[in-house]
């Protein structure tokens, strides 16, 4: 190297230099920059930073290696500096050739890569301490507030990114401090007139990971996922009714036909008979149209904010009276805390009442009719259960009891149960059974803030 140095000139030194991967520097004894190379303009490196302040050049004998920490971009690294003197005959001093050469090139490489991943994705990554101060994040967390991200490093996440004065009441960063396994919690919260899903994971001790994603254009998909649902939820229903509407009409149709042809032949006694029958078989078209209509009335529910303790309290006499006129002991344990939620009033209660005209009905036979209603809330969620003692579900029938069209008792639709159900997911709660055959069933509703 020191031949190459000696006999090239300018140009030829400077074309081989911009060629080497590494970043090169020449420096004179007084630690002047006489030449640095395209590596080294590119690498972000400034002459200060590493080159240490207790290097006395004029000493240097031979090649020496040194560590230093150097900070670029926000990051500080560590990189090993390696000087060799040279010797130009046509001067009493010596250059300096100063090479860089980074300690953990390909994990910095990772690094760098995995910056810009994040920096190209949509959605809002940023990382935080348990006193929310900001510890990175991308550029789509930082365009927010028109700044660079490095400017946002050290300030509280709900001033720099979302403009508040204090932490947000729905921020989810307690909750995982306080949790002891390290899992991947999330919610649902407005920004900017938006739906966002927040996602937050602790990364390691005092520091958390958050990802917020625009659910905007998911959740009108899902809405017309819902439609499409809806429509083809409606022609089957359509189309079971005019199956078992027709068969009751035929039924009619052979008895008064019978009745008309043999009326002459046969007693008061039979004729009664025939006209029970056709009522009966009217009865059924009747049920199976009051499903329809009330099927399609709450297709399509509203959603407003509504305190659900004030409307379980308000429809407990009703319920009450609903069963003791059914023969059931029914017994209400009511807690009075606040619970609010988005949701249809109407279209609850409903629900509620399939869900008791249900277990009513499957105590029908039992020597013990009691029904418990319980409803209790804490800070997140309130749950409904609602207990029967009668005759249970088989565990061969249990997963099919909230779909449409499936019953174990004669001359029923099979949908109120898949229609309570539908109402509870579309206003965005939980719906599920567990029983004991002979013992009786409970159902159990979960509504989440």
């Amino acid at each position: 190297m020191k031949d190459i140095i000696l006999e090239l000139g300018k140009k030829e030194l400077k074309r081989i230099m911009d060629c080497l991967g590494c970043p090169f520097l020449i420096l004179d004894n007084s630690v002047k920059l006489l030449y640095n190379n395209k590596s080294f303009k590119d690498c972000g490196y400034t002459l200060s930073s590493i080159i240490p302040n207790d290097t006395e050049f004029k000493n240097i004998r031979k090649k020496i290696e040194r560590q230093v920490e150097v900070e670029r971009e926000g990051r500080t690294e560590k990189i090993t500096i390696k000087i060799n003197p040279v010797k130009i005959s046509t001067s009493s001093e010596n250059i300096f050739l100063v090479e860089l050469c980074s300690q953990k090139k390909p994990l910095s490489g990772v690094i760098e890569s995995w910056y810009k991943t994040i920096d190209a994705l949509s959605e809002m990554v940023y990382v935080v301490d348990e006193d929310y101060n900001l510890v990175k994040l991308n550029n789509a967390a930082a365009l927010l507030s028109g700044n660079h991200p490095k400017d946002l490093i050290g300030k509280k996440c709900y001033k720099a990114v979302f403009g508040k004065e204090e932490a947000c009441k729905s921020c989810i960063l307690p909750e995982i401090i306080a949790s002891v396994r390290k899992e991947k919690l999330q919610t649902i919260r407005r920004e900017w007139d938006r739906p966002f899903l927040v996602s937050a994971v602790k990364i390691k001790k005092g520091e958390y990971l958050f990802i917020m994603e625009d659910v905007t254009k998911i959740e009108q998909l899902e809405r017309n996922i819902a439609e499409i649902r809806r429509f083809t939820s409606i022609g089957g229903i359509i189309s079971h009714i005019r199956h078992d509407v027709g068969n009751a009409v035929n039924a009619i149709k052979c008895s008064l036909q019978v009745f008309e042809h043999m009326y002459d032949d046969i007693d008061d006694e039979e004729r009664k008979e025939y006209l029970k029958s056709s009522l009966v078989e009217i009865k059924r078209m009747e049920s199976l149209l009051f499903t329809l209509r009330e099927f399609s009335r709450y297709e399509g529910i509203g959603s407003f904010e509504l305190n659900l303790t004030d409307l379980i309290l308000d429809s407990k006499d009703k319920f009450n009276k609903y069963c003791k006129d059914k023969g059931v002991d029914c017994k209400f344990k009511c807690e009075k805390r606040e619970f609010t939620m988005k949701g249809d009033k109407l279209s609850i209660v409903v629900a509620l009442t399939k869900i008791i005209d249900n277990s009513l009905e499957a105590m029908e036979d039992s020597q013990k009719k009691k029904l418990m209603f319980k409803y209790s809330v804490d800070e997140h969620e309130a749950t409904i259960e609602i207990t029967d003692t009668g005759r249970g579900i088989s565990e061969n029938d249990l997963p099919k009891v909230a779909e449409p069209f499936f019953t174990t008792k004669r001359n029923r639709a099979g949908l109120g149960l898949y229609h309570a159900s539908k109402i509870i997911k579309t206003q965005g709660g939980d719906f599920t059974f567990s029983t004991k055959e002979g013992k009786g069933t409970t159902v159990k509703i979960t509504f989440r803030k």
